[in-house]
Protein backbone atom coordinates (compact mmCIF):
# COMPACT_ATOMS: atom_id res chain seq x y z
CA UNK A 1 0.00 0.00 0.00
CA UNK A 2 2.97 2.22 0.69
CA UNK A 3 4.41 1.68 -2.50
CA UNK A 4 1.06 2.99 -4.62
CA UNK A 5 1.11 6.09 -2.28
CA UNK A 6 4.70 6.89 -3.19
CA UNK A 7 3.68 6.14 -7.05
CA UNK A 8 0.79 8.27 -6.89
CA UNK A 9 2.55 11.09 -5.30
CA UNK A 10 5.60 10.86 -7.76
CA UNK A 11 2.86 10.86 -10.30
CA UNK A 12 1.51 14.01 -9.19
CA UNK A 13 4.77 15.72 -8.60
CA UNK A 14 5.26 15.06 -12.33
CA UNK A 15 1.99 16.33 -13.67
CA UNK A 16 2.98 19.66 -11.53
CA UNK A 17 6.22 19.79 -12.43
CA UNK A 18 5.36 19.13 -16.14
CA UNK A 19 2.55 21.94 -15.60
CA UNK A 20 4.97 24.46 -13.76
CA UNK A 21 7.53 24.21 -16.84
CA UNK A 22 5.00 24.25 -19.74
CA UNK A 23 4.07 27.61 -17.43
CA UNK A 24 7.20 29.29 -17.88
CA UNK A 25 7.93 28.15 -21.35
CA UNK A 26 4.37 29.86 -22.39
CA UNK A 27 6.16 33.66 -20.63
CA UNK A 28 9.70 33.23 -21.99
CA UNK A 29 9.76 36.41 -24.51
CA UNK A 30 10.43 35.72 -28.13
CA UNK A 31 13.12 37.77 -29.87
CA UNK A 32 10.75 40.22 -32.36
CA UNK A 33 12.54 41.00 -35.66
CA UNK A 34 11.83 44.99 -35.90
CA UNK A 35 12.27 46.83 -39.34
CA UNK A 36 13.39 49.70 -38.03
CA UNK A 37 14.14 51.97 -34.92
CA UNK A 38 13.99 55.49 -34.01
CA UNK A 39 17.01 58.83 -33.89
CA UNK A 40 15.73 61.00 -32.24
CA UNK A 41 15.89 64.54 -33.47
CA UNK A 42 18.26 66.71 -31.68
CA UNK A 43 17.68 70.33 -31.19
CA UNK A 44 20.34 71.23 -32.96
CA UNK A 45 19.55 70.09 -36.03
CA UNK A 46 17.61 73.88 -36.69
CA UNK A 47 20.74 75.38 -37.04
CA UNK A 48 24.38 74.89 -38.99
CA UNK A 49 26.92 73.30 -37.06
CA UNK A 50 30.45 74.72 -37.73
CA UNK A 51 32.81 71.67 -37.53
CA UNK A 52 35.98 73.56 -36.87
CA UNK A 53 34.88 74.72 -33.31
CA UNK A 54 32.87 71.98 -32.31
CA UNK A 55 34.01 69.33 -29.70
CA UNK A 56 31.17 66.67 -30.86
CA UNK A 57 27.88 65.72 -32.15
CA UNK A 58 25.59 64.36 -29.46
CA UNK A 59 22.93 61.39 -30.79
CA UNK A 60 19.97 59.41 -29.12
CA UNK A 61 17.73 56.83 -30.20
CA UNK A 62 15.14 54.65 -28.63
CA UNK A 63 15.67 51.19 -28.53
CA UNK A 64 14.68 49.05 -30.90
CA UNK A 65 11.40 46.57 -30.28
CA UNK A 66 13.08 43.30 -29.92
CA UNK A 67 9.95 42.08 -27.68
CA UNK A 68 12.43 42.08 -24.56
CA UNK A 69 15.82 44.40 -23.54
CA UNK A 70 18.48 42.72 -25.66
CA UNK A 71 22.23 44.10 -25.35
CA UNK A 72 22.35 45.26 -29.28
CA UNK A 73 25.52 46.75 -30.52
CA UNK A 74 24.65 50.64 -32.77
CA UNK A 75 26.69 52.75 -34.29
CA UNK A 76 26.53 56.21 -36.48
CA UNK A 77 26.43 56.61 -40.10
CA UNK A 78 25.97 59.96 -42.36
CA UNK A 79 25.47 60.51 -46.04
CA UNK A 80 25.27 63.74 -47.59
CA UNK A 81 22.68 62.03 -50.08
CA UNK A 82 20.85 59.79 -48.22
CA UNK A 83 21.27 57.05 -50.75
CA UNK A 84 23.36 55.06 -48.15
CA UNK A 85 24.59 52.77 -51.24
CA UNK A 86 28.18 52.59 -50.75
CA UNK A 87 30.46 53.10 -47.58
CA UNK A 88 33.91 54.91 -47.85
CA UNK A 89 35.46 52.48 -46.43
CA UNK A 90 34.71 50.12 -49.77
CA UNK A 91 36.48 52.72 -51.91
CA UNK A 92 39.27 51.44 -53.12
CA UNK A 93 40.72 53.84 -55.33
CA UNK A 94 40.49 57.91 -54.08
CA UNK A 95 40.96 59.33 -56.77
CA UNK A 96 38.38 58.06 -59.15
CA UNK A 97 35.84 56.46 -56.82
CA UNK A 98 33.60 57.97 -54.22
CA UNK A 99 31.08 56.33 -51.39
CA UNK A 100 27.92 58.46 -50.15
CA UNK A 101 27.84 57.12 -46.50
CA UNK A 102 30.79 56.55 -43.74
CA UNK A 103 30.73 54.80 -40.55
CA UNK A 104 32.12 57.45 -37.93
CA UNK A 105 32.90 56.69 -34.30
CA UNK A 106 33.02 53.96 -31.95
CA UNK A 107 30.32 51.23 -31.70
CA UNK A 108 28.23 51.32 -28.18
CA UNK A 109 25.79 49.23 -26.26
CA UNK A 110 23.88 52.46 -24.93
CA UNK A 111 21.50 54.11 -26.44
CA UNK A 112 23.15 57.48 -27.07
CA UNK A 113 26.64 58.89 -28.44
CA UNK A 114 28.83 61.66 -29.26
CA UNK A 115 30.69 61.61 -32.14
CA UNK A 116 33.87 63.48 -32.95
CA UNK A 117 33.10 67.27 -35.16
CA UNK A 118 37.21 66.01 -36.61
CA UNK A 119 35.68 62.78 -37.59
CA UNK A 120 33.00 63.85 -38.88
CA UNK A 121 34.77 66.73 -40.87
CA UNK A 122 36.73 63.61 -42.39
CA UNK A 123 34.06 61.84 -43.31
CA UNK A 124 32.74 64.59 -45.38
CA UNK A 125 35.44 64.85 -47.12
CA UNK A 126 35.75 61.60 -48.31
CA UNK A 127 32.41 61.74 -49.47
CA UNK A 128 32.36 64.94 -51.11
CA UNK A 129 36.17 65.85 -51.86
CA UNK A 130 35.89 69.65 -51.50
CA UNK A 131 39.42 70.96 -53.18
CA UNK A 132 41.71 73.21 -50.91
CA UNK A 133 39.97 76.75 -50.05
CA UNK A 134 36.50 75.68 -51.38
CA UNK A 135 34.37 74.04 -48.84
CA UNK A 136 30.57 75.66 -48.81
CA UNK A 137 29.75 77.38 -46.09
CA UNK A 138 27.11 74.28 -44.80
CA UNK A 139 26.45 71.05 -45.96
CA UNK A 140 23.06 69.04 -45.45
CA UNK A 141 23.80 65.68 -43.99
CA UNK A 142 21.67 62.72 -42.78
CA UNK A 143 22.51 60.75 -39.45
CA UNK A 144 21.30 57.35 -38.67
CA UNK A 145 22.15 54.23 -36.59
CA UNK A 146 22.36 50.85 -36.88
CA UNK A 147 21.44 47.94 -34.65
CA UNK A 148 22.87 44.32 -34.57
CA UNK A 149 22.03 41.65 -32.68
CA UNK A 150 23.19 38.40 -33.49
CA UNK A 151 24.34 38.77 -37.10
CA UNK A 152 20.99 41.07 -38.06
CA UNK A 153 21.21 44.86 -38.92
CA UNK A 154 18.63 47.40 -38.69
CA UNK A 155 18.83 50.78 -39.14
CA UNK A 156 16.68 53.58 -37.89
CA UNK A 157 15.06 56.74 -39.92
CA UNK A 158 17.35 59.23 -41.30
CA UNK A 159 17.72 62.81 -39.51
CA UNK A 160 19.10 65.47 -41.50
CA UNK A 161 21.44 68.36 -39.88
CA UNK A 162 23.74 71.13 -41.58
CA UNK A 163 27.07 71.42 -40.68
CA UNK A 164 29.83 73.87 -41.85
CA UNK A 165 32.49 71.48 -43.36
CA UNK A 166 36.06 72.79 -43.76
CA UNK A 167 38.69 71.01 -46.20
CA UNK A 168 40.41 68.27 -44.80
CA UNK A 169 43.60 66.31 -46.87
CA UNK A 170 42.32 62.70 -47.68
CA UNK A 171 45.03 59.82 -47.24
CA UNK A 172 45.59 56.34 -46.89
CA UNK A 173 47.52 55.00 -43.63
CA UNK A 174 51.30 55.27 -44.59
CA UNK A 175 52.77 51.74 -45.51
CA UNK A 176 54.18 50.24 -42.46
CA UNK A 177 58.05 50.53 -42.43
CA UNK A 178 60.29 48.11 -41.05
CA UNK A 179 64.61 48.80 -41.35
CA UNK A 180 67.40 46.69 -41.88
CA UNK A 181 70.49 47.28 -39.35
CA UNK A 182 73.47 45.35 -38.66
CA UNK A 183 77.18 44.94 -40.15
CA UNK A 184 75.35 45.68 -44.12
CA UNK A 185 73.93 48.98 -43.22
CA UNK A 186 75.11 52.27 -42.32
CA UNK A 187 78.59 52.31 -40.63
CA UNK A 188 77.97 48.90 -39.20
CA UNK A 189 77.72 49.52 -35.65
CA UNK A 190 74.03 48.61 -35.04
CA UNK A 191 73.28 52.13 -34.33
CA UNK A 192 69.62 53.23 -33.91
CA UNK A 193 70.47 56.12 -36.52
CA UNK A 194 72.44 53.02 -38.28
CA UNK A 195 69.09 51.36 -40.41
CA UNK A 196 67.72 51.57 -43.91
CA UNK A 197 64.55 50.98 -44.66
CA UNK A 198 62.36 48.20 -46.80
CA UNK A 199 60.21 50.21 -49.57
CA UNK A 200 57.16 49.69 -50.42
CA UNK A 201 56.54 47.24 -53.62
CA UNK A 202 55.23 47.89 -57.55
CA UNK A 203 52.04 45.67 -57.50
CA UNK A 204 51.53 45.51 -54.03
CA UNK A 205 48.07 46.48 -52.24
CA UNK A 206 48.14 47.39 -48.44
CA UNK A 207 45.90 47.72 -45.81
CA UNK A 208 44.75 51.41 -45.67
CA UNK A 209 43.98 51.43 -42.19
CA UNK A 210 47.15 49.56 -41.15
CA UNK A 211 49.52 50.25 -44.13
CA UNK A 212 50.59 46.86 -43.39
CA UNK A 213 51.68 44.69 -46.78
CA UNK A 214 54.63 43.56 -48.77
CA UNK A 215 57.37 45.41 -48.39
CA UNK A 216 61.47 45.16 -49.93
CA UNK A 217 64.89 45.57 -50.28
CA UNK A 218 67.44 45.37 -52.85
CA UNK A 219 71.40 45.52 -51.96
CA UNK A 220 74.70 44.39 -50.90
CA UNK A 221 75.07 41.91 -47.55
CA UNK A 222 78.47 40.99 -46.27
CA UNK A 223 78.39 38.19 -43.98
CA UNK A 224 78.45 40.38 -40.72
CA UNK A 225 74.93 39.83 -39.93
CA UNK A 226 71.88 41.59 -39.56
CA UNK A 227 68.14 42.09 -38.01
CA UNK A 228 64.60 43.63 -38.66
CA UNK A 229 63.15 45.56 -36.73
CA UNK A 230 60.09 47.98 -36.80
CA UNK A 231 61.27 50.90 -34.27
CA UNK A 232 64.51 52.42 -34.87
CA UNK A 233 65.27 53.24 -31.23
CA UNK A 234 63.56 50.26 -30.03
CA UNK A 235 64.06 45.71 -29.91
CA UNK A 236 60.64 45.68 -28.13
CA UNK A 237 58.02 46.80 -30.96
CA UNK A 238 59.00 44.22 -33.25
CA UNK A 239 62.01 42.09 -34.40
CA UNK A 240 62.91 39.70 -37.08
CA UNK A 241 65.92 37.43 -36.72
CA UNK A 242 67.64 33.88 -37.33
CA UNK A 243 66.83 30.91 -35.63
CA UNK A 244 69.32 27.14 -35.90
CA UNK A 245 70.51 28.03 -39.78
CA UNK A 246 69.47 30.88 -42.56
CA UNK A 247 66.10 30.39 -43.72
CA UNK A 248 64.70 29.64 -40.32
CA UNK A 249 63.92 32.61 -39.20
CA UNK A 250 62.04 33.75 -35.48
CA UNK A 251 59.32 36.68 -35.57
CA UNK A 252 59.47 39.24 -32.53
CA UNK A 253 61.71 36.62 -30.40
CA UNK A 254 64.69 38.68 -28.71
CA UNK A 255 66.32 35.45 -28.08
CA UNK A 256 67.25 35.71 -31.70
CA UNK A 257 70.17 35.56 -33.67
CA UNK A 258 71.97 37.71 -36.50
CA UNK A 259 70.46 36.87 -39.95
CA UNK A 260 73.65 35.60 -41.65
CA UNK A 261 73.61 35.14 -45.58
CA UNK A 262 75.68 32.17 -46.78
CA UNK A 263 77.78 34.36 -48.98
CA UNK A 264 78.51 37.79 -49.33
CA UNK A 265 76.27 39.86 -52.65
CA UNK A 266 73.67 41.33 -53.69
CA UNK A 267 70.23 39.93 -52.36
CA UNK A 268 66.32 40.98 -52.63
CA UNK A 269 64.60 40.65 -48.44
CA UNK A 270 61.07 40.67 -48.90
CA UNK A 271 59.27 41.10 -45.79
CA UNK A 272 55.46 40.43 -45.41
CA UNK A 273 54.50 42.70 -42.28
CA UNK A 274 50.59 41.68 -42.11
CA UNK A 275 51.45 37.67 -42.25
CA UNK A 276 55.07 37.66 -40.83
CA UNK A 277 56.45 36.13 -43.69
CA UNK A 278 60.49 36.74 -44.52
CA UNK A 279 62.34 36.02 -47.59
CA UNK A 280 65.31 36.29 -48.72
CA UNK A 281 66.69 35.48 -52.01
CA UNK A 282 70.00 36.41 -54.22
CA UNK A 283 69.38 39.36 -56.54
CA UNK A 284 69.57 38.10 -60.41
CA UNK A 285 68.73 41.66 -62.29
CA UNK A 286 72.04 43.78 -64.05
CA UNK A 287 74.64 44.50 -61.96
CA UNK A 288 73.72 47.41 -60.29
CA UNK A 289 75.80 50.60 -60.83
CA UNK A 290 77.38 52.51 -57.85
CA UNK A 291 77.22 56.28 -57.97
CA UNK A 292 78.54 59.21 -55.90
CA UNK A 293 75.73 61.56 -55.13
CA UNK A 294 72.33 61.81 -55.43
CA UNK A 295 69.33 64.59 -55.93
CA UNK A 296 65.47 65.23 -56.17
CA UNK A 297 65.24 68.17 -58.35
CA UNK A 298 62.32 69.86 -59.21
CA UNK A 299 59.84 72.80 -59.57
CA UNK A 300 60.27 73.16 -55.66
CA UNK A 301 64.26 73.98 -56.42
CA UNK A 302 63.89 74.67 -60.08
CA UNK A 303 65.06 71.50 -62.00
CA UNK A 304 68.45 72.01 -60.12
CA UNK A 305 70.10 68.61 -60.80
CA UNK A 306 73.21 70.07 -59.61
CA UNK A 307 72.16 71.70 -56.35
CA UNK A 308 69.32 71.85 -55.22
CA UNK A 309 67.62 68.98 -52.95
CA UNK A 310 70.42 66.57 -51.94
CA UNK A 311 69.95 62.69 -50.82
CA UNK A 312 72.35 61.48 -48.55
CA UNK A 313 74.30 57.90 -48.83
CA UNK A 314 72.28 55.79 -46.28
CA UNK A 315 75.28 52.81 -46.17
CA UNK A 316 79.34 53.35 -45.99
CA UNK A 317 80.20 50.22 -44.61
CA UNK A 318 79.36 48.92 -48.41
CA UNK A 319 78.50 49.53 -51.55
CA UNK A 320 75.38 52.04 -51.18
CA UNK A 321 72.41 52.20 -53.36
CA UNK A 322 69.81 53.60 -50.63
CA UNK A 323 69.58 57.22 -50.24
CA UNK A 324 67.43 59.62 -48.00
CA UNK A 325 66.27 63.20 -47.89
CA UNK A 326 63.79 65.60 -46.80
CA UNK A 327 61.80 68.43 -49.35
CA UNK A 328 59.09 70.69 -48.94
CA UNK A 329 56.82 70.99 -51.10
CA UNK A 330 54.73 74.33 -51.43
CA UNK A 331 52.30 73.37 -53.75
CA UNK A 332 50.41 70.65 -55.38
CA UNK A 333 52.20 69.09 -58.51
CA UNK A 334 50.53 67.58 -61.39
CA UNK A 335 53.55 65.96 -62.90
CA UNK A 336 52.69 67.49 -66.02
CA UNK A 337 55.90 69.68 -67.87
CA UNK A 338 57.67 71.63 -65.16
CA UNK A 339 55.86 70.34 -62.51
CA UNK A 340 56.38 67.45 -59.90
CA UNK A 341 60.20 65.88 -59.17
CA UNK A 342 62.44 63.31 -60.10
CA UNK A 343 65.77 61.01 -58.91
CA UNK A 344 68.72 62.67 -60.11
CA UNK A 345 72.21 60.86 -60.04
CA UNK A 346 76.21 62.84 -60.02
CA UNK A 347 74.58 66.41 -60.15
CA UNK A 348 73.29 65.79 -63.63
CA UNK A 349 70.36 64.58 -65.82
CA UNK A 350 72.44 61.46 -67.64
CA UNK A 351 70.70 58.97 -65.08
CA UNK A 352 67.40 60.19 -63.82
CA UNK A 353 64.59 58.14 -62.23
CA UNK A 354 61.16 59.16 -62.50
CA UNK A 355 57.49 57.71 -62.20
CA UNK A 356 54.13 59.52 -61.88
CA UNK A 357 53.16 57.44 -58.28
CA UNK A 358 52.93 59.34 -55.13
CA UNK A 359 53.52 58.89 -52.24
CA UNK A 360 55.43 55.55 -53.17
CA UNK A 361 56.44 54.08 -56.30
CA UNK A 362 59.04 52.44 -58.50
CA UNK A 363 60.45 54.78 -60.38
CA UNK A 364 61.85 54.02 -63.85
CA UNK A 365 65.15 55.97 -65.85
CA UNK A 366 63.87 58.60 -68.00
CA UNK A 367 60.08 58.42 -66.26
CA UNK A 368 57.80 60.74 -65.85
CA UNK A 369 57.83 63.42 -63.32
CA UNK A 370 56.80 62.30 -59.90
CA UNK A 371 53.06 64.14 -58.93
CA UNK A 372 53.81 65.35 -55.50
CA UNK A 373 51.55 66.97 -52.88
CA UNK A 374 51.93 69.93 -50.48
CA UNK A 375 54.12 69.48 -47.62
CA UNK A 376 57.30 68.37 -45.63
CA UNK A 377 58.65 65.07 -46.43
CA UNK A 378 61.16 62.30 -45.25
CA UNK A 379 61.91 60.73 -49.07
CA UNK A 380 63.62 57.51 -49.34
CA UNK A 381 64.88 56.19 -52.66
CA UNK A 382 67.04 52.89 -53.43
CA UNK A 383 68.69 53.04 -56.97
CA UNK A 384 68.75 49.30 -57.77
CA UNK A 385 64.84 48.66 -57.85
CA UNK A 386 64.10 52.35 -58.29
CA UNK A 387 61.36 51.82 -55.19
CA UNK A 388 60.93 55.59 -53.69
CA UNK A 389 58.59 56.61 -50.64
CA UNK A 390 57.83 59.91 -49.37
CA UNK A 391 56.88 59.92 -45.87
CA UNK A 392 55.05 62.56 -44.51
CA UNK A 393 56.70 64.62 -41.77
Amino acid sequence: MKSIIKSSLLLCASVALFSACEKDLDNNPTLQTPKTFTLNTPAYAAQTVDLKVANGLNFSWSQPDYGFPVSAEYGMQFSTTNKWTKSVDQVVDMDSERGDYAPVGSPTTTCSTSVSAADLATAVEKMERYEEGKAPASQELYARVYSLVKGDTIYSNPVKVSVAPYYVELSDAPVETWYLVGGSFGDGSWGNSQVVPLLPMEGQEYDKKTGKGVISWTGYLSTAGFKLKKNPSSWNDGQVGQGASFGDFKYNDGGSGDIIVPEAGYYTITYDTKNLKLKIEKYTGAAPTAYASMALPGKHDSWNAAGGTPLTAETSVVENHDWKGTVTFTEKSTGADGEGCKFAANGAWDDNWGAEAFPYGVATKGGKNIRNKKGTYTVYFNDITGQYSFVKQ
